[in-house]
């Protein structure tokens, strides 16, 4: 169920979580708890983690500490490299290939591309997400903030130029291993790969063809990307983050 923590985070003036967004979060954990109770999961077998967010937010921890309080929900703050981890796990356990899995796990304040040699796991990672991206659209490109202007929708073909842009330069040197390689993308039904995958109608794509994606989105209204079929149904992503989040991965694959 996603909850805009990295948006919020990103439009915070004081780089603390609001009110809103925490009551938010609090109350779709207990919609969680919920199910956990009517299918009879021992409180000492539920778990939760918390990840880039978390780290960053000013009051972060508060606000993990809040959610032990009120819902007794434990919750375990990732390093970068232990979602790096726990991303690699994810894909290798649903690949064909196992073993020559490079998987790309991306949310809404960072990423990480993961592979496996004999010297362990290799990781290439940055603190671009959704909420990271749609703000350096909002505020860095269109000179607008995020409260007064909560989506960058329609977006120039200039603007999104500068995007991507602006996303490359803050992406370090890709290591060789990645560079020319396939990957397997995991998220779920809002992640940026199944709105590409849904574009475009095909699992397997490149970057010429996120580039065609990306096109498709300039001057789209929030009205007009609502009605396509990446904005449809349950668990599904708002229009304002639908171009941020193919501008990403396009940013990443030509860089």
């Amino acid at each position: 169920i996603p909850v805009a923590f990295a948006i919020d985070w990103r439009q915070s003036s004081d780089g603390n979580l609001s009110d809103a967004i925490q009551d938010k979060g609090l109350s779709v954990l207990r919609s969680l708890i919920a199910e956990c109770e009517a299918h009879g999961v021992p409180q000492a077998a539920r778990c939760a983690i918390a990840t880039e967010v978390f780290r960053q937010a000013g009051n972060g921890a508060d606000y993990l500490e809040k959610v032990l309080k009120e819902v007794s929900l434990p919750v375990q703050v990732l390093s970068q490299q232990q979602e790096a981890e726990i991303g690699y796990s994810t894909a290798v356990a649903l690949a064909d290939v196992p073993d020559s899995v490079i998987c790309w796990d991306s949310g809404g304040a960072s990423f990480q591309i993961t592979m496996r040699d004999g010297d362990g796991l290799q990781a290439y990672m940055g603190g671009l997400g959704t909420g990271v991206v749609t703000s350096i659209l909002v505020q860095d490109v269109q000179g607008q903030s995020l409260s007064s202007k909560p989506t960058p929708n329609p977006v120039s073909s200039g603007e999104a130029e500068k995007l991507v842009a602006q996303l490359k330069s803050r992406l370090d040197e890709g290591p060789k291993w990645l560079k020319g390689s396939k990957v397997t993308a995991i998220g779920g039904p809002n992640s940026m790969f199944c709105i590409a995958f849904e574009a475009l109608g095909k699992r397997h794509f490149n970057s010429t063809e996120i580039c065609t994606v990306l096109n498709s989105l300039i001057g789209q209204s929030d009205e007009q990307l609502s009605t396509q079929a990446f904005c449809q149904g349950d668990l599904r992503e708002a229009p304002g983050y639908i171009l941020p989040k193919i501008a990403l991965p396009l940013s990443v694959m030509e860089h």
